[in-house]
Order: C-alpha cells, then structure tokens, then sequence
C-alpha cells in the first residue's frame, strides 16, 4: 500500500498495516510510529492491539508464580480447598489460569461452579434444552417431594419425573410428561437418542400392562415410531426400561447414587450426566473435561457444579478460599459472597497476578509450558509516549487507543466475545474527555422533512445548516462510548487469526469532547 487516500465524499474508512514481528522489550512507540508515518493525517485514531503492547513489555506470568501469588493472597495451606465461581468457558483465555489455582491448592481440590447454559460472554457449557428441561424437572420433582406426606398419591407423578431424569442422562430429549405438562397423551413422550419420537408408559411394577397401552397410544400419536415400557421402583431406587412391542433386552438403571441431586432444584451435578458431552457448537470442546483435566494437572481433586447459583459450592464441604473467575461480573459476585459473610478470603482474577488487570483478559503464550501473556501494565501511558512520537515524527495531532477485545455480539454463534475487561485497554489524553456518541437519527430528519414537501436539494441544504432542528421527536441514536466504538472497530479489521495487522489507522471518525 503507498498511500491511503480516501474520497472526499468518504464517512469513516479504517485500514489495517503490517508491521514485522514484534518481541519482548521491542520499542513498540517507535514501531508504531514507523509504521503509520507513511499514511498518518491530521486527526486520525492510531489502534494498536494490546497483544503487542504487551508483548513488547515483556508481560508474562508462569503457571507456577501465579500459583504463588493466589496461594499467599488467600493464605491457603497444603490440601486446601478453592472454590472458583463463574469462570468464562475459554482454552485461551482460562485453562492455564485454572490449572494455576489449583496449584496452589498444593494437593487439595477445586470446585468449579459453571454457569448455564451459557458463560457470561455467550460461550455454551451446557446443551441449553437440556439445562433448561432438567432444572424445570427438578423444581417440580423437590416440589412434589415436599408434598408428599400428605398426598401419598403424588408417588404417581414422582416416579414419571423421575424416569424423564433417568432418561435425560442417557440420551432422550424429553418432551412433554402428560400428568405434569398437560400435552400428549402418553405418560412421557420423548424423542430417543436416535431421533426417533417415542411414547413411554411408566408404571410401578406391571411392564406387560405398561407395554400394552404405549403400543395403543403409539397407533394414535402422529409420527411415532417406538413405544416403551419403563417400570420404576421408587423403594430400591431402580428403573426397568424396554421396547413395548418386542419386551426383548430389558434394562435396568440405579438411581440411588443420584437421588440427592434430584432433588436439589438449582444444580446439575456431574453425577447426573453419566457419559453425556457438551461439545461448544463452534469449537467442539467439552468445557467440563478440559477444566478437569486442567485441575488435575495442577495436582489437585476436581469438582464441576453447573448452577446459576454461585452460593451453591458452599454445599460441597468446607472451603478454604474464594476466587471469582468472571470477567464482568466479578465486583457483583464478591460483593454476594461478602454480602452473605464469607469467613474465607474471597479474590478476583483481577486481584491475582502482577497490576493493574491480574490476569483478566490475559491469553496462552505457551500452553505445555504453562507461560500467560498478561494485558499491558501501562496502556493510557503507551498510547500518549505514541502519540507524543508520531508528532514529533510527522508533525500530526493524532489520537491513539490501545484496544483488545471488540464489543460484538455475533448473531450466528451468540457469543459475546469480550473476554478483556473493556474494548479500549488504554487511550491517549483526547480520548479520555470523549463523550459518549449520540445524536439524531438521519433517517428521521430526512422523513419529516420529505413528508413537509421539501425537496432532494432542499432536504440536503436544511440539514447542512440546522441538522438537531428538523424535528422535534426525541428518536436519537443509542448513546455509545467512543473509545469502545473505535475499539470494536479495530478489533473487526485487525482479525485475531494470521492477518499480522496489529495497528489500525482510523479516519474520518468524528466525535465531541465531554
């Protein structure tokens, strides 16, 4: 590229520049400047990715220092136990950060408390129907149980939840349960791991009975292929299941290792799910088994809760130190630990590693060495010694923001992947009295102005003068942070796989002081 020149009749237009490699203790201000010198014009907004910044500042932590530094900052002993609360579901960002907190446990356990269907930014920990089918499930089954000793009767609609739990762990989607939700006309209806719509009659004793009438009610439920017989002992906590028109293979199941977690209606517990996997649609991993298998590198005893409720892992034993995990969320959720008088030190991921961000936002550097790249330390400070070079250099008053993650939430994945704790990690003076980005929408100037009878011409010469007059309807644009703006911006163009353009020059992007 020997020159970026825009038309004038041009809004905003960004461009991504290559720069060569970049190191540890590299001069990221000179490069930066070398870089855009060719291009640079009055007014334009510099964007450097914070992986290089960072790279250039050399900032990196081992598995084991960070290690270190959780084990003195929750004065955990040998043989501890940490409870991790509502981390986001990332090999990136937050294996090896794991696998680091249960070091420092030194041979004590971890409970992870995961939460569904999804992590705060979007990722999927749990298949969403399922989640959500299984807490229902369970609120009705603790409710049931609850009434139990004055309706005996009740035991009728126990033994239907609990088989549709029974079924749920070994691969059927569970789609109405008649006595409960009122649809179908078969005790359960359910569509097998095979994808084939069945019909299940559930009985306590009598599979023959059972057999007869889900062949009947079979003939009568459009598109059904297979009929079951499930029997259900709810003394010795056992469920017969078998093929109602052949009663060939029949198959037994013990529930009694799972019957405390049916009844607990805010948690799934791992001994719920048997050998099912949760793959992410996008990257194919099981969240629950990397985590695992993060913790027990780390030389520790794993456990994995899935609740929307944080204060849950206070039911797992006692617990020796609290570390909040989440990006966004994490003054809120130390404040609800704090709030219910937790008597154990309580951490953020902010608060562990070297200043100001810990280990928010930090990525892999060396995944079997165990080394993290950190956010950079000084971000507001590079971005105004850049800023400073590029006038000195090429005579230009320019902006420069230092961004990471964009703001954006992809339609088709619905992952809001906004792992760093903001857009813009750090931005030069001007930037810092930005306000935020409003106005009136164009749109509806040049509509009310159309339906008044003016013209092309007329419209275009009315809003060139007296563009906030043209109507008095308060329909404004959604007020937006320019720094996160041009952030995002950035993000988008640079791309995070091999582009290799860590620096974006802005143009053309107009915004006002605060």
């Amino acid at each position: 590229m020997d020159k970026f020149a825009i038309p004038v009749t041009a809004g905003v237009a960004a461009v991504g520049l290559k720069t060569g490699l970049i190191f540890p203790n590299d001069d990221i201000v000179s490069i930066t400047a070398d870089a855009v010198k060719p291009y640079v014009e009055q007014n334009d907004i510099i964007c450097v990715t914070e992986a290089v910044v960072a790279r250039s500042q050399n900032r990196y932590i081992s598995c084991e220092d960070l290690a270190e530094d959780v084990q003195r900052k929750l004065n955990l002993s040998p043989k501890s136990t940490l409870a991790v609360i509502s981390p986001i579901a990332s090999r990136n960002r937050f294996a090896l950060v794991l696998k680091a907190l249960a070091m420092a446990t030194r041979g004590g356990k971890v409970i992870l408390q995961f939460s569904i269907p999804f992590d705060e930014v979007g990722n999927q920990v749990m298949d969403e129907e399922f989640a959500t089918t299984r807490l229902r499930l369970k609120k009705v089954l603790k409710s049931l149980q609850e009434a139990r000793e004055n309706t005996p009767q009740l035991n009728v609609l126990i033994r239907e939840i609990i088989a549709a739990l029974k079924l749920q762990e070994i691969g059927y989607n569970v789609l109405s349960i008649r006595k409960i939700t009122g649809k179908g006309i078969a005790d359960l209806t359910v569509r097998t791991p095979e994808g084939k719509l069945a019909v299940a009659e559930v009985t306590f004793e009598n599979l023959e009975k059972a057999a007869q009438k889900a062949m009947g009610i079979k003939k009568d439920v459009e598109g059904a292929q297979q009929a079951l017989a499930i029997s259900v002992d709810l003394g010795h906590h056992k469920i017969t299941m078998v093929d109602a028109e052949t009663m060939e293979n029949p198959k037994t199941y013990d529930f009694s290792q799972q019957l405390d977690s049916y009844y607990d209606p805010d948690v799934i517990y791992t001994n719920e799910l048997g050998n099912m996997k949760f793959s992410h649609p996008i990257t194919g991993m099981d969240y629950r088994d990397l985590y695992m298998q993060m913790i027990e590198e780390g030389n520790a005893e794993g456990e994995v809760i899935f609740t929307n409720n944080p204060l849950k892992v206070y039911d797992r034993g006692y617990i020796n130190g609290i570390c909040i995990a989440a990006v966004h969320e994490r003054d809120k959720l130390k404040e609800l630990f704090e709030s219910f008088g937790a008597m154990v030190p309580v951490t953020t991921i902010k608060d562990i590693g070297p200043g100001p961000w810990g280990v928010i936002g930090s990525n892999v550097s060396d995944f079997e060495k165990g080394v993290l790249k950190l956010l950079p330390g000084d971000a507001d400070d590079t971005a105004e010694s850049i800023k400073d070079k590029i006038k000195a250099e090429c005579g230009k008053d320019v902006e420069v923001l230092i961004f990471g993650d964009g703001a954006y939430k992809d339609p088709d994945t619905g992952i809001f992947e906004l792992a760093d704790p903001y857009p813009a990690i750090g931005v030069s003076s001007g930037l810092k009295s930005a306000s935020l980005r409003t106005g009136t929408k164009l749109k509806l100037q040049v509509d009310t102005l159309h339906n008044q009878g003016y013209s092309r011409e007329e419209i275009e010469q009315i809003l060139k003068t007296k563009q906030d007059k043209v109507t008095s309807e308060s329909l404004g644009t959604t007020p937006r942070s320019v720094t996160s703006i041009v952030a995002t911006l950035a993000d988008l163009v640079a791309g995070s796989a091999d582009a290799g353009t860590p620096i974006v020059l802005v143009r053309g992007f107009k915004y006002s002081k605060a």
